[in-house]
């Protein structure tokens, strides 16, 4: 198969006894990564529409960045077309040939007002079946800038930082999270919270998808007067551990492997804890599928500078067809037993 349906150890014994259910799953999680959501996009179409669809009990969902966004859409009543809509808009972004930052924040504000609008928005924060819960970090007093001195020189701390502890990022730029009245946090970890309402659900999702350097951040209603930032810093792909009660925690991703925070790109030795994803189902292209797909990636940031405009979205628009590939695998391995014959230890890729 080209699509992995990865499980850690209580996952694993459950499914290959039980099958995959929907109404085990208690914690969904949406990974940082820009354009790599593409990757997704169709299989959070048939999830919504043919899997989760048949979950009755409440499902947290966790986000940082562009997963904060994919967990807005399937907390919404019509997910699948909201899915297909934020497939579009994101297809046809255009800028300057010099990315400036106020530009694309005003292309992501266009794009947010338009996916959730006043009415979809209070839907999200009222949806009593699906939690959304939204991951930034903020400035701390002294970093409380928006130059690019200021966010230079704190990256460059966290960074520098980042090499001997993560816990270093975390105190440079704490970790926020903004989630509905009186919901659970889904984070077995310290975190600042915030209230979700509908009047800063726009706010969050800015925050915390706003890349330092490429975006312009922004100030969330009832938090801190801090400028917060993109949640890919300490959350890129999420270490756990999670709290998802007696549950599964369901992990559809991009890409087979698992890249704690933004700053860990460079340091192949830090990973996430195998106990930590004890009760993670992870649904993931396999290296051999990426390798097919033009350039031999998937979709980055960096598609922006070196194609144009016409050809990256040719490029984009060819690999959303060839995802159609993993929605078959998974909707077979489902049907034939409930992906018993198909899961396999996630420690592979840990």
């Amino acid at each position: 198969m080209d699509l992995q349906i990865l499980a850690g150890k209580k996952a694993l014994a459950e499914i290959q006894q039980h099958g995959l259910r929907p109404e085990r799953i208690k914690l969904m999680i949406g990974a940082s990564g820009g354009p790599k959501w593409l990757m997704l996009s169709r299989l959070d179409q048939y999830l919504s529409e043919h899997f989760l669809s048949k979950a009755t009990q409440p499902i947290s969902l966790l986000g940082s960045s562009i997963g904060s966004w994919r967990m807005a859409c399937y907390a919404q009543k019509n997910p699948v077309a909201i899915f297909k809509e934020f497939e579009q808009l994101y297809l046809n972004q255009r800028y300057s040939e010099k990315l400036i930052p106020s530009e694309i924040s005003i292309y992501v504000q266009k794009v947010l007002s338009q996916l959730f609008s006043p009415e979809r928005a209070q839907h999200i924060v009222s949806n009593p079946l699906r939690k959304l819960h939204v991951v930034a970090v903020r400035n701390r007093r002294l970093l409380n800038g928006r130059s690019r001195l200021s966010q230079g020189f704190g990256l460059l701390s966290a960074a520098a930082g980042n090499i001997f502890s993560s816990k270093i990022v975390a105190a440079l730029y704490p970790r926020v999270i903004i989630s509905p009245q009186k919901s659970t946090t889904p984070y077995f970890i310290k975190i600042e919270a915030i209230e979700l309402k509908a009047e800063n659900l726009s706010q969050s999702l800015i925050a915390s998808g706003a890349i330092p350097m490429v975006m312009e951040p922004t100030k969330v209603t009832g938090g801190k007067n801090r400028w917060h930032w993109d949640g890919g810093l300490v959350d890129y792909h999420f270490s756990g551990p999670f709290n998802a009660e007696d549950g599964l925690v369901f992990y559809p991703h991009f890409f087979p492997k698992i890249t704690p925070g933004w700053l860990d790109k460079g340091i192949p030795w830090r990973k996430a804890k195998a106990e930590n994803y004890d009760n993670v189902v992870m649904l993931a292209p396999s290296a051999s599928f990426i390798a097919k797909l033009p350039y031999g990636k998937i979709p980055d940031r960096k598609d922006f500078v070196n194609l144009s405009n016409e050809d990256r979205e040719a490029y984009w628009n060819t690999v959303l067809e060839a995802t159609n590939i993993l929605v078959n695998d998974l909707h077979n391995a489902l049907e034939k037993d409930g992906a018993r014959s198909s899961v396999m230890p996630i420690e592979s890729i840990l």
